[in-house]
């Protein structure tokens, strides 16, 4: 639920909404926004679908695989990483 929530946050913050204007859209009280957003509380799933019909997300589910999305990967290497990546590559092409 954590990155659900950071993923809220960052488009409330996005579209210039307070944590009131956000509650009031969705018809929730500001201290569900704010406990959801800082992991203190549990939310219902009503509330949650609220929330992000109000911010413009939506909650979607997939057939669970083994393998990470694209999102997954580009989060796993992400800073330092990435250009490890890069240069295993370089060699695996050259050699």
């Amino acid at each position: 639920m954590k990155s659900i929530a950071d993923n809220l946050r960052q488009r409330r913050v996005a579209q210039g909404l307070t944590q009131d204007q956000a509650a009031a859209a969705a018809g929730v009280s500001r201290r569900t926004v704010s406990d959801f957003e800082t992991g203190r509380e549990r939310i219902t799933l009503g509330n949650l679908n609220r929330l992000l019909r109000a911010l413009g997300l939506e909650l979607a589910t997939r057939e669970a695989s083994g393998r990470p999305t694209l999102d997954e990967l580009s989060d796993r290497y992400r800073g330092e990483e990435a250009p490890k990546m890069r240069q295993r590559a370089r060699r695996k092409k050259t050699a």
